[in-house]
């Protein structure tokens, strides 16, 4: 049976992170600040209802809330510290405090309130690239760069809310980075909208927890396989990499 997931170190970590923003003058109640009021009160809650049964009796909105809150929090400290750690006081808080607008409830996400959720996937890449060593820059043309040895390596980051949509983020990630002309280019893509729509009832189920991973590999080669006309050798010196973060249900 897999470990618990150590929430209490998630919201540790909100904690912390709500600290520096508020030093740096945000203290806007977002949906971050949403899932870290949720969290709390749910590990409070457990402590004398272990189970949770008493959540049965709120709202299905609300439910769906309280889950987003734990699977996209996560996501988020995932992100934000490395990028803490690597650059320290130098890391702007507006690209953070941009990410946290949107609903809380990734049910209820549009693309008219997809801006939030499109700035924290620049954020998860940034993350990703602090935790191999590099340093990423904001706010310098592309969505992201970093410096490779002596090239700049230029990421457009497009986050579809469809299938439908991947074609033309694609393209326009394509056109962007010709624009920029760094040496290299990476077009980064999130595909997590494109496997939950928001609703926890229609996530994923696998019958073993070591089959989740898996799944969503298999998952992501489908839509790289899928898109492959979008991209293949529409664009010189560049690299095409898709991103996934969503639960899976693991069915005891």
């Amino acid at each position: 049976m897999p470990e618990p997931y150590p929430f209490e170190d998630t919201l540790a970590r909100l904690d912390e992170i709500d600290q520096w923003l508020r030093s740096r003058g945000h203290r806007a109640h977002d949906r971050i600040r949403k899932y870290r009021k949720n969290i709390r009160e749910m590990l409070e809650l457990q402590a004398w209802d272990e189970n949770l049964e008493s959540i049965r009796d709120i709202s299905e909105e609300r439910r769906r809330e309280i889950f987003w809150s734990y699977v996209e929090s996560a996501e988020f400290v995932r992100a934000v510290g490395p990028l803490r750690e690597i650059l320290g006081d130098d890391l702007p808080a507006v690209p953070i405090q941009r990410a946290l607008d949107g609903p809380a409830d990734l049910y209820l996400e549009t693309q008219r309130s997809s801006q939030g959720r499109n700035f924290m996937f620049e954020l998860v890449m940034g993350g990703r690239l602090a935790r191999a060593g590099f340093i990423p820059e904001y706010d310098r043309g592309p969505d992201v760069q970093f410096k490779y040895h002596d090239l700049r390596v230029g990421v457009q980051c497009k986050r579809p809310l469809s299938r439908q949509g991947i074609e033309e983020s694609i393209k326009k990630a394509i056109s962007q980075l010709r624009v920029d002309n760094a040496d290299l280019n990476i077009i980064a893509v999130s595909v997590s909208r494109l496997w939950s729509k928001g609703d926890p009832d229609e996530i994923p189920e696998v019958r073993d927890p070591r089959m989740g991973q898996a799944y969503l590999d298999a998952k992501g080669r489908e839509i790289a396989d899928e898109s492959r006309r979008f991209w293949k050798e529409k664009l010189e010196r560049a690299g095409i990499f898709f991103y996934g973060y969503a639960p899976v249900r693991w069915l005891m």
